[in-house]
């Protein structure tokens, strides 16, 4: 079945919190909206979910908005009651979802700002990675050995230290699942099985995601993750 990317950018305000909860009460709101959006539109591939910082919005005291863009791969055969083609069976499933999930929510969110924006194509290039050329005289990055266990496999790859885990076993073959490397969903999930101290500490993101049970017995979100030394995660 032919299927089309799409982006689409969604505006989230959520309300009475503080600049060190905005992101938390965000991230409630998202993973809520991702897991309905998987139930409603199940045919719909390859949703990412990419979100800024929270940022107070202007004139609205105790507010904080959140911009994230949404892109996904939409079949062609995809229908919505009251929508003619696929294109509007996806907008029209996306508002009815966002705005379940905002009244669901509905302690946390600022309904009268909170929407889904414009859906359009994903343009040729868009999401071809960008490729700098380094200067002549900058040295070979230092690489650390990763072994990673996926679906009952194991994998043994190098990625570059001091970046992120997540993009260094993805560049590498190894599909660690993730939907929205933002650190507002649990899907990138691993437990570290050896070399914690190689890693990056906790974040904020992480703590609210996880929990902090999860976190003592080993569990990571991957995409928050730099790798400083030999590390065996699993998923």
């Amino acid at each position: 079945m032919p299927e089309t990317k799409y982006t689409t950018q969604i505006y989230l305000a959520v309300r009475g919190v503080q600049d060190e909860n905005a992101g938390r009460s965000a991230a409630r709101v998202y993973q809520d909206f991702l897991g309905r959006l998987r139930r409603n539109a199940p045919s719909v591939k390859s949703l990412r979910l990419v979100v800024q910082q929270p940022a107070p919005r202007k004139g609205s005291d105790g507010v904080y908005e959140v911009w994230s863009d949404l892109k996904a791969e939409v079949p062609h055969d995809l229908t919505a009651l009251g929508a003619d083609g696929h294109l509007n069976a996806w907008r029209l499933i996306l508002k009815r979802t966002f705005n379940a999930s905002c009244h669901h929510n509905h302690e946390l969110v600022y309904h009268t700002a909170s929407r889904v924006e414009i859906t359009r194509e994903v343009l040729p290039g868009e999401e071809l990675p960008q490729v700098a050329k380094a200067p002549a005289e900058e040295k070979p990055k230092e690489m650390i050995k990763v072994k990673v266990l996926l679906g009952g496999k194991e994998f043994n790859v190098e990625v570059p230290k001091a970046e992120n885990l997540l993009d260094g076993v993805n560049d590498k073959g190894v599909d660690v699942k993730w939907d929205c490397k933002s650190g507002v969903c649990d899907t990138c999930r691993v437990k570290v099985l050896k070399g914690m101290e190689n890693l990056s500490p906790v974040n904020d993101n992480e703590t609210n995601m996880l929990g902090a049970d999860q976190v003592k017995q080993g569990y990571r979100l991957c995409c928050q993750l730099t790798v400083n030394g030999p590390v065996e995660i699993q998923q």
